[in-house]
């Protein structure tokens, strides 16, 4: 997977979690990532994936690995680049008529939320931690020397 699949949404995950709202707070559902996302996609990323009732919406834990394929900034030679990153976010509610689980955000708010169908979309979600994760400078190798003539 390339950087500019990731970039174009190529990374698709949505879940229904309106049984595990239905639940009481502290449960929690475990799945591989790769039932969730989609199937392109499935190959190169990996991990397990956790979803908990905190009261206020669904807090997402993950721990997963990638395989992507990048250009180095030096050579421009492609190469694969394993990476793992950990994920820790939490989707709140929105809706007016979610009973306890309405939170009051500020108008400003820029953080995870469940739509009015209480879909989960991990593919924005795993998108950004893997950009955020990746090295200032993509090198294929720590000493490469740069275009050879």
């Amino acid at each position: 997977m390339t950087i500019e699949e990731i970039q174009q949404g190529f990374i698709k995950g949505a879940i229904d979690v309106s049984p595990l709202l239905k639940d009481p707070i502290g449960t929690s559902h475990s799945c591989d990532i790769a039932e969730i996302l989609d199937e392109r996609a499935g190959e190169p990323v990996r991990g397990k994936i956790t979803f908990t009732n905190t009261g206020q919406g669904i807090l997402v834990q993950c721990r997963l690995t990638a395989e992507l394929e990048l250009t180095c900034s030096r050579c421009l030679d492609t190469f694969l680049y394993p990476m793992q990153c950990s994920i820790e976010e939490e989707f709140f509610s929105t809706d007016d008529d979610a009973g306890d689980l309405t939170t009051s955000q500020p108008e400003d708010f820029t953080g995870f939320t469940l739509n009015d169908n209480r879909l989960l979309d991990l593919g924005e979600l795993i998108c950004q931690y893997i950009l955020l994760n990746l090295p200032m400078k993509l090198l294929c190798k720590p000493d490469c020397t740069g275009i050879r003539r």
